[in-house]
């Protein structure tokens, strides 16, 4: 690796993780809890919220997949970095620490909520073992069982199936990102449109996206020119929306906002410079993983008051954003930097 790369920064990508944690949470707290009551009370385990009919922001759009489209192009920007200057078993053990202990933080803190919703009017606390296990396994939940007590879990089982199958392609490559990428193509394409139903066709459908990102890595490192970027970019994009094949013009279209916006920071950084992102950035992954089971519980609790629904978001978001503080110190960092030192062991 040169040295330009081992010192390379996308620090546009910083605010870009800002501002798709935001619209995530605000997809789920002026969205889909008042847009889909049913659901969400399925998942608390409480009946479905009544009255509040005029709440929520009704937008043409899915914030939430804008927020998870980012999330995901900026994966497919960093990780391609992170492989080449750690290696695959490196990048393994960093990754594993800095996934799992987070994540088991929000998922306890998760659990936690559901028990305390059980004892508002009509609630139940139904939680098993295999219902935590899955989750706590995060890659082998579909094939571990149990119930999902945790929507957003999804994206990151996508994340890591990501990690381990580009991770394991680029060793068996000979540390060459693109032919990773080319060699997973055709698997993907046969798990998506050819094979049987399986429990990969809802996971690596969004690879194609990651991988558009992978792109931008290559052009600003110099791996690829201005038309191979542009045309592999707009390649991976049309192969994502063939093997996710979902048939929804309106998912597609917000999926497509998150790219414009992952485009226009990337041409232009200042448009998302600013402190407040930066700082949301910082704890993203602890806000991500505590907030839509502690937060919707939040939001149910208050409505017991008729408190008015712009307060109950404002508190829900000011809550779990100090969960995601103390996520953050307390176990993210640490765990983060004994990843660091056991993957440094392996150099």
């Amino acid at each position: 690796m040169s040295q330009q790369q081992q010192h390379l920064r996308f620090d546009f990508a910083d605010g870009l993780r800002g501002l798709a944690m935001l619209a995530v949470v605000l997809f789920h707290y002026t969205q889909i809890f008042w847009q889909r009551r049913d659901r969400i009370g399925e998942v608390m385990h409480l009946p479905p919220l009544d009255g509040y009919h005029d709440a929520s922001f009704v937008l043409p759009f899915n914030l939430g997949a804008v927020g998870v489209g980012l999330f995901l192009l900026i994966s497919g920007l960093l990780i391609p970095l992170s492989l080449t200057r750690m290696g695959a078993a490196r990048f393994a053990v960093s990754r594993l620490f800095r996934i799992y202990p987070t994540y088991w933080a929000g998922l306890a803190l998760s659990v936690g909520a559901l028990w305390l919703a059980s004892w508002l009017p009509g609630g139940d606390f139904d939680v098993s073992r295999a219902d935590v296990l899955g989750h706590a396994s995060i890659a082998f939940q579909d094939w571990l069982g149990g119930r999902n007590i945790d929507p957003v879990m999804w994206t990151l089982k996508v994340e890591l199936w990501f990690y381990a199958m580009l991770g394991a392609a680029f060793a068996l490559t000979g540390r060459r990102i693109k032919w990773a990428i080319w060699l997973l193509l055709p698997l993907i394409g046969w798990l998506c449109r050819f094979a049987a139903p399986n429990n990969f066709q809802t996971i690596v459908c969004y690879f194609p996206l990651m991988f558009a990102g992978c792109w931008l890595y290559f052009y600003q490192t110099g791996q690829a020119g201005k038309w191979e970027t542009v045309l592999h970019f707009l390649a991976m994009l049309g192969l994502f929306v063939w093997v996710s094949n979902w048939g929804s013009v309106e998912l597609y279209a917000s999926y497509g906002i998150g790219v414009a916006l992952f485009v226009a920071a990337a041409l232009w950084p200042r448009l998302v410079a600013a402190p407040l992102l930066t700082r949301v950035a910082g704890v993203s992954y602890a806000w991500y993983v505590c907030h839509s089971v502690a937060g919707y519980a939040i939001l149910f609790a208050l409505a017991q008051y008729g408190t008015p629904w712009w307060l109950m978001v404002a508190i829900a978001l000011a809550a779990t954003w100090f969960m995601a503080l103390a996520i953050n110190r307390f176990v993210e960092l640490p765990t983060q930097k004994i990843g660091k030192r056991l993957a440094d062991k392996l150099k």
